[in-house]
């Protein structure tokens, strides 16, 4: 009888939904919201009416999605934002009223799908039997770490796709199609180049073992390497368009660089999570936010929080020892792990992989489905398994999961009593050992699919609606936190009726996070389209570098990339009108008055507000500006020692500010009346992505007074026109054209010659 071609499809498709119902079903059928941790909360969510606030108006005003005047005091949305939040899964949805709790719980199914199907591709292509392609896509699609990156959802839309990479690898390895790998590279990288970056070097381990396990030696390979190295370039230069703007902003932000150049932890902890990772479900374990997951968390000097997500199934670990035994076989295999796991315990190495930030286990995804496809020959050829090993392993690891967790808190000096309230949560996955590996020791098939998916099933619900940390935010809680101050632009639209003015003056408010915000989020600005002060944001606009230097204790927040501006001085500097607390002695300006009552929420008036920015008379450079000299900002610039002297032959004898200031998405014009040639302090977070014209001449502009723009003046009426375009976009459009063209060339090549 002849096979149907769709039903491994099919069965893939239900056994995948029918563990995801252990995940979602307590979710829809319960009253907590699918919020999972501080971050979906408080980052995630926010950003992601961001997008939706930036998507509207691109469908309604043809407005590009470029710059963001919400994120902070404005940030260039398409190079930094994208960095972290170009989830292709939130696109569709972003033209959706869905509340972001329902776009993220179907999002992360489709991510699941996607993970199992991207798998079963890759098996099948590497001539696996369907169960056995089946079984390694399930242990793909809900290994410790895809289950963990759910929970960080730019990491999870990038990691599913992570079998589609090494399937077009292999395409190039067994019959030299190299166009599948140029897209994958082009896709991945516009994806997330942060985590393509240790994604490629760790291509060069996928490629060595791959290579030679398919000819059974290295001849030839370094030849071949070299030609597909070229083809990764010409996939790079596909995604300049999108990559290099990317780059250019992260570069210049504090983010990048080796944190940690040491050799060595500073605890044993980290080494012991690396064993842990392996042996037993992470995200199962790190993220309960109970006593006993910090054993399996550690948080660097840094606060870098590393857990370490191998552990893909109890076949896995079953199978560990297996592909470690001794012997000429295993030779090359063994060293590549020797090689994965002391870059993971080197701090130096581990930070390197983390693009030169501090140490991470996130480059550990590339490894975990190494770690698979390792296995899977085993699965498909049980006849090769050892059988006294994998006696001794069922007798040998059932124990040492047991001890495990009492070995890292004495190692740790917490004592037992640390971890003893939730040891026997460790024990509950021994079952599923014992059961897996009797399976492989009868040959039992249906019994080994069957405890993987219970198994598979009970690690899902435990990583997600069976975390504690993971239920503590109900629909109704979600519903208000995300509606704090009404539905997006409703505080907007108040201030224009309550002040006519505002249409054509350039403002922020100072919101309070304490009071306003509950101390939940200094994000919730994105919810509301509010132009703030405050923010979380890893990918800020580097030029609150600048910013940060007028007062560090006043303007960042408990993180270098957090930001909370409480400085009177720099409210005023920034162009700060209204502040909205609770209680007037929590009203931040000097002088001030009240305005009037939105909501819940007392509205005062910052009575020292100038519109858009002023002229100066007098400047010093940065070196004689001291924290404390914030008065100052008042009426001096701060200038750059280079910019200095140019400043200072520009600047006026009179003081004037702005009439009228319009901000329309990428665009603000300004309108000044000035009796005299002056220099003017613009409340425009500098970046040479902006244009600038007086008078519809262009003009020069100076990072000047904490990273804002400064502009010269001519005698009487000046109008001020300000454009934005990413820096780096037009370069990167004109690469990625080169490359579309390469590709056609290459393309047209190969077909002559084939």
């Amino acid at each position: 009888m002849k096979k149907n071609p769709a039903k491994p499809f099919l069965w893939l498709f239900i056994l995948t939904t029918l563990i995801c119902a252990f995940i979602f079903v307590p979710y829809l059928h319960g009253s907590t919201a699918f919020v999972l941790g501080w971050d979906m909360r408080t980052l995630y969510s926010s950003n992601f009416e961001a997008l939706r606030t930036m998507m509207h108006a691109f469908a309604d005003k043809g407005v590009l999605p470029f710059w963001n005047w919400a994120s902070f005091l404005g940030n260039d949305y398409y190079s930094s934002k994208l960095f972290y939040f170009q989830d292709i899964f939130d696109y569709p949805f972003a033209f959706t009223q869905m509340k972001y709790r329902d776009v993220i719980l179907i999002a992360t199914y489709l991510k699941f799908l996607t993970a199992s199907f991207s798998f079963y591709a890759y098996a099948a292509y590497n001539r696996y039997s369907r169960r056995t392609a089946i079984l390694g896509s399930l242990m793909f699609a809900f290994s410790a770490y895809n289950l963990q990156t759910m929970m960080h959802p730019f990491f999870g839309s990038f990691f599913v796709f992570l079998p589609l990479y090494f399937l077009a690898v292999d395409c190039w390895i067994r019959e030299r199609k190299p166009f599948f790998y140029v897209f994958m590279v082009f896709f991945m990288f516009i994806n997330n180049y942060y985590l393509f970056y240790s994604l490629s070097l760790f291509t060069i381990i996928y490629f060595i073992w791959r290579w030679q396990k398919q000819y059974g030696n290295l001849k030839g390979m370094m030849k071949e390497a070299m030609i597909l190295i070229g083809y990764y370039l010409v996939g790079f230069i596909l995604s300049a368009a999108v990559v290099l703007p990317e780059v250019l902003a992260i570069l210049a932000n504090s983010r990048i660089g080796s944190r940690s150049s040491v050799f060595v932890y500073d605890s044993i902890v980290p080494y012991l999570d690396y064993l842990t990772g392996v042996l037993m479900p992470g995200s199962a374990l790190a993220n309960r936010g109970t006593a006993i997951s910090s054993l399996y968390s550690y948080t660097s000097a840094n606060d870098s929080v590393m857990a370490v997500f191998l552990w893909s199934s109890s076949l896995t670990i079953l199978m560990v020892p297996q592909l470690l035994k001794r012997d000429r076989q295993n030779r090359l295999r063994q060293i590549l792990w020797l090689i994965i796991s002391a870059v993971a315990l080197i701090p130096i190495l581990s930070s390197v992989m983390h693009g030169f930030s501090e140490p991470s286990f996130r480059w550990l995804a590339s490894p975990s489905f190494l770690l698979i496809i390792s296995v899977m020959p085993f699965i498909e050829h049980p006849e090769e398994l050892d059988i006294p090993l994998l006696k001794k392993e069922l007798v040998i690891l059932p124990v040492v999961i047991a001890l495990i967790s009492p070995l890292i808190s004495l190692l740790s000096t917490r004592g037992l009593a640390f971890m003893q309230e939730e040891w026997y949560f460790c024990l509950i996955f021994i079952p599923a050992l014992i059961l897996i590996g009797y399976a492989l020791l009868t040959g039992k098939r249906n019994i080994l699919l069957w405890s993987l998916v219970g198994e598979l099933s009970l690690v899902s619900f435990l990583s997600f609606y069976g975390t504690p940390e993971f239920t503590r935010i109900s629909k109704d809680e979600d519903d208000r936190l995300s509606h704090l101050l009404g539905e997006s632009n409703a505080y907007n639209n108040f201030l224009r009726e309550l002040d006519p003015e505002n249409e054509h003056q350039f403002f922020r408010t100072y919101v309070d996070p304490l009071n306003v915000y509950w101390g939940l989020s200094t994000n919730y600005n994105l919810n509301h389209n509010i132009m703030g002060l405050i923010s979380y944001d890893s990918t800020y606009q580097y030029s609150a570098n600048e910013l940060r230097k007028l007062d560090p204790e006043h303007v960042q927040h408990y993180l270098p990339w957090t930001f909370n501006i409480t400085n009177p001085d720099i409210m005023d500097l920034v162009g700060t009108k209204y502040a909205l607390v609770m209680d007037e002695q929590e009203v931040p300006f000097r002088n001030y008055e009240y305005a009037g009552q939105y909501l819940s929420v007392s509205v005062y008036r910052n009575l020292d507000y100038v519109n858009f920015g002023k002229t100066y008379t007098q400047v010093i450079s940065d070196e004689e500006y001291d924290p404390s000299m914030s008065a100052v900002l008042h009426d001096t610039v701060i200038a750059h020692d280079e910019d200095l002297e140019v400043i200072q032959s520009l600047l006026g004898t009179s003081v004037q500010g702005f009439d009228t200031a319009y901000i329309s998405g990428n665009t603000v014009f300004a309108e000044i009346y000035t009796d005299q040639p002056g220099f003017a302090v613009l409340q425009v977070p500098y970046d040479e992505g902006w244009h600038v014209s007086v008078n519809e001449e262009p003009a020069v502009t100076f990072q000047v007074s904490g990273g804002l723009t400064g502009i010269a003046l001519r005698q009487g009426y000046n109008g001020i026109y300000m454009s934005f375009r990413p820096r780096g976009l037009t370069a990167g459009l004109a690469v990625s054209a080169a490359g579309i063209i390469l590709v056609l060339i290459l393309f047209i090549l190969k077909r002559k010659r084939s």
